[in-house]
């Protein structure tokens, strides 16, 4: 029995180190540049969750297997469906998905309702499995604590901390950006520590029983289950199909992968690992079945009281951690995925359709995460409530398996996806409904019936073989391989009966419409990030209709926030937003298409009091409706404008007064005629001459759906020439920035002239200044030769050294001059620094001295290539500041080793100089 507080305070404190490696991945990523690819392969163990730790062994405890099944098939795909996977990255990194039902979708003609499917599977997949991490917390906690699993109150109850705990985490480090394909650093790196961490706890474990643990060499080995064979086959199946299939797994090796050559690390990596922590699972079962089982200690938790009846208190703590550790990266990788699943595609088609796709809607990046977290809170309390009122009495191993197969419902989809997209959505969802079905009745039904209801034991109308446990006569199979089976071949045949029968596509609507750009950049700013905005729509006019593969780009951006399926929708309820005025009188025309003289006082009431010219044409393309800004906008002959006259007659007049055209006016009659017959959205300008000048006017013509067309002439001639002037203004602008450059360039050319002047003057001047200097220093030498007085000789000493001084002044005078005029050349060569540094304290040693400072230099044995002179000066002026500047304290003179280079540094206790003033020290 450990204390809880211990407990507690160990599971807190790799708890916080979890969320620690987390903030230095999101914070330090270049650190681990290098190694992505081998962090990506550690993450993927995330497969490996807590029933790896106790479900395993139970299952080892019953049929003997040394290596789980489930292990054995995700080894096998990975070795050999190694291109199934390069694949699924590739489509996901194309396409920006964000989940395994965005990415079906997408493949099946970006179906909402494969979409909503799949994530309806996945849930009653997954929620069990995160179930199964909370019991077996709770479990092992009580185990270590001698606690009795009773049914605590709920605020008692350890299992729902932890949940909150690990619903925190996925908060914080999964839903942090409303872009689900942005690669989570973070995330991805706790994962991999996690999984060392976890692999080294059952290792430990494993080191026991082989070398601490004797076990009787009578101990019976386990017998393998009734219909052994189809059952490790069956699991076998389901280990290589939770690879795609499993949210979580799908996520960290799909979603989060930067790079596919990473997949070519874990190809040979993930399977090892995945070999090394199955190691000690038959060890620790046939040691438990020895030495536990008689005392009555249940399989699932030999893991723990092995270590602890063995005295290795510290060991089961580690275990426990292990279990803990394996449990949280499922939950928080489980939940983040269900909640992008959830959030695009249940709840995020219906918000598109009440208002998202509106344009009097905000920037709901806000929203979409407070939805998701909300979803991973939910996610989380639901699968508490499973394990305190549904999972009482199941086995670990059990409540596993169960969610594989579950699961494995979407597997056909998937591989359809991938490798047959042509069968369409309908096939597939027929088959995912098909094989859900019978997985239900032959699995689950048994299960919650528990033998309340007779027909479930006899068979439904007393057919033996219709009964759930007997079910086409696989009576000797177990529940599970025989459910896992029979929904995998009900999902395959209505996959194929649908597929080639006459029900198999949807019909595709033909018209798409037509949204402006303006209209397209304040949706897509609804959900991407300014930056994102700016790289896609650059300084395009935001009155121009947006171009297909704008549309196309955006729809791709989307997908990555809401899903693929509701980007989708979110366009096309923009694309009707934009057409609601030409619709809404398309409408008018359309119901009342049977009386013209009723058609006319509906259609003058709602169209004259509308600035843009109005034109609508019937099915027959005969003019049903106009306005009379569009009469005056062309100024057509009074007797020509009226109900039922042929558009024909209308376009040719147009062209005959108005517009010129390159070929026969006939010509261009028919061809305005076949775009108007086809039902094609068009918009265009034309300019024409009026009475008032020449005009330029944009037109709009939408189809209507009972036939016809709509069209709306607007003049936008104030607008162009106002462009006009614009680009004249930014022309003429050019003019003037080049003659201001080429004024620049001769002043710049002056000054150099300046500057060389200045150096030759000072070079001259320190050179004819030397020489009396020179002089000077002789007379003084011979002065003081001839002087025996101390105290002379001082004052002549005084004198030499002032006259040093200046013509250390001249020689950075002419220094400079060099410098400017280019003479000065750097004389590289090879030299230690010992010496180097020790001249340079010792000549400094005694200034600091005098003003009571401390000089210290660090011996350096490095040896450099510079030019000696030069460098001295540099460091002089450096150690002249410290000296001049600092009051009291230290001056520390060292070198500090940076790879091939050395950096020489001078420190000390002086007041610094401000950050905003370093710069001005080179200038």
């Amino acid at each position: 029995m450990l204390p809880d507080l211990k407990i507690l305070g160990a599971g807190l404190l790799w708890l916080g180190l979890l969320f620690g490696a987390a903030v230095l991945g999101d914070r330090r990523p270049k650190i681990f540049a290098r190694h992505w690819a081998l962090i990506y392969s550690m993450s993927l163990a995330v497969y490996c969750t807590s029933w790896t730790f106790y479900g395993t062994v139970t299952q080892a405890s019953r049929s003997g297997w040394w290596l789980p099944p489930t292990f054995v098939g995700t080894i096998l795909i990975y070795l050999f469906g190694f291109g199934l996977l390069m694949r699924l990255v590739a489509i996901a990194r194309a396409h920006n998905s964000s989940s395994l039902a965005d990415l079906v979708a997408i493949r099946l003609g970006r179906s909402p309702a494969i979409a909503a499917l799949v994530t309806a599977i996945a849930v009653i997949g997954i929620v069990p499995y995160i179930a199964l991490q909370l019991k077996s917390v709770a479990m092992s906690y009580g185990m270590l604590a001698r606690r009795q699993e009773l049914m605590a109150p709920a605020w008692q109850d350890s299992a729902l901390w932890v949940a909150l705990a690990m619903a925190l985490f996925a908060m914080l480090f999964g839903a942090r950006r409303a872009s689900a394909t942005a690669h989570n650093r973070g995330l991805v790196l706790a994962m991999a520590f996690e999984s060392l961490f976890k692999l080294a706890a059952m290792l430990a474990l494993g080191l026991l029983v082989w070398f601490g643990i004797t076990v009787p060499a009578d101990a019976a080995s386990p017998v393998p289950p009734p219909g052994g064979s189809a059952g490790f086959t069956t699991l076998i199946m389901l280990g290589a199909f939770a690879v795609f299939t499993l949210p979580h797994q799908f996520h960290a090796g799909v979603v989060e992968c930067r790079d596919p050559e990473h997949v070519r690390t874990a190809r040979w990596l993930f399977p090892l690992y995945m070999l090394l922590i199955a190691l000690p699972i038959l060890p620790l079962a046939r040691a438990g079945d020895a030495l536990l089982a008689p005392l009555g200690v249940p399989s699932d938790l030999y893991v723990l009281a092995l270590p602890l009846a063995n005295g290795h208190g510290t060991l089961a703590l580690v275990a426990f951690l292990g279990g803990l550790s394996a449990a949280t990266s499922m939950v928080v990788v489980a939940t983040l995925a269900l909640s992008l699943m959830i959030g695009n595609h249940w709840i995020a088609p219906l918000r598109v359709r009440a208002g998202w796709g509106r344009a009097a809607v905000g920037d709901l990046r806000g929203e979409v995460l407070l939805q998701r977290r909300l979803i991973i809170l939910a996610v989380v309390l639901l699968a508490w409530a499973y394990s305190r009122v549904l999972v009482a009495s199941d086995a670990l191993a059990d409540i596993g398996a169960v969610s594989f197969s579950a699961l494995s419902a979407i597997a056909p989809g998937v591989l359809v996806a991938v490798y047959r997209p042509q069968l369409g959505a309908r096939a597939v969802g027929a088959g995912l409904l098909a094989g859900s079905l019978v997985w239900l009745y032959a699995l689950m039904l048994p299960v919650v019936a528990d033998g309340s209801l007779a027909w479930v034991d006899q068979g439904p109308f007393g057919i033996g073989w219709l009964a759930p446990d007997h079910l086409l006569g696989f009576d000797d199979w177990s529940r599970l391989a025989r459910a896992v089976i029979l929904s995998l071949a009900a999902n395959v045949a209505v996959i194929a009966l649908v597929a080639t029968s006459r029900f198999a596509h949807a019909a595709k609507s033909g018209h798409r419409g037509l949204v402006d750009l303006g209209d397209l950049r304040a949706l897509a700013s609804r959900f991407l990030a300014d930056e994102q905005v700016q790289a896609l729509f650059g300084t395009d006019e935001v009155d121009s209709p947006a171009s297909e593969t704008l549309v196309a780009a955006i729809e791709h951006e989307l997908a990555a926030v809401i899903g693929a399926s509701s980007a989708r929708l979110l366009l096309t309820v923009a694309r009707r937003e934009r057409s609601v005025e030409l619709e809404a009188v398309a409408a008018i025309v359309g119901e009342t298409s049977q009386d013209l003289r009723f058609n006319q006082r509906v259609l003058e009431a709602a169209l004259e009091n509308m600035s843009q010219g109005i034109s609508v044409v019937d099915r027959d393309l005969g003019l049903v409706a106009w306005n009379q800004p569009y009469a005056r906008l062309f100024g057509y002959p009074p007797e020509l404008l009226r109900v039922g006259v042929p558009v024909a007659d209308l376009l040719r007049w147009n062209l005959t007064h108005r517009l010129s055209v390159s070929h026969s006016v006939d010509e261009e009659v028919h061809k305005r005629i076949r775009h108007m017959r086809a039902g094609t959205p068009y918009v265009a300008e034309r300019s024409f001459a009026t009475e008032d000048g020449e005009r330029v006017v944009e037109i709009r013509g939408n189809p209507m759906p009972g036939g016809g067309f709509v069209a709306t002439f607007t003049d936008v001639t104030e607008f162009r020439r106002n462009e006009a002037e614009l680009m004249q203004v930014a022309e003429t602008l050019e003019l003037r920035v080049e003659e201001r450059t080429a004024e620049l360039d001769m002043a710049r050319r002056e000054a150099e002239k300046a500057n060389r002047a200045k150096s030759r003057f000072l070079a001259a001047v320190s050179h004819d200044l030397a020489q009396p200097l020179n002089a000077a220093h002789l007379f003084t030498h011979a002065l003081a030769q001839r002087l025996g007085h101390a105290e002379y000789r001082e004052a002549v000493d005084n004198i030499n050294g002032a006259l040093t001084s200046a013509e250390d002044l001249l020689s950075g005078l002419l220094d400079i001059s060099r410098l400017d005029g280019g003479q000065t050349r750097a004389r590289m060569e090879a030299f230690p620094l010992r010496d180097w540094l020790g001249g340079l304290a010792a000549e400094f040693s005694v200034l600091a001295d005098e003003r009571g400072l401390q000089l210290d230099a660090v011996p350096c044995s490095a040896w450099v290539r510079s030019d000696p002179q030069l460098l001295r000066r540099i460091v002089q002026n450096f150690l002249a500041n410290s000296v001049r500047h600092t009051r009291s304290g230290r001056i520390l003179l060292g070198c500090r080793r940076l790879r091939a280079h050395v950096s020489i540094e001078v420190w000390d206790t002086g007041p610094g100089i401000a950050l905003a003033d370093q710069e001005l020290i080179f200038e």
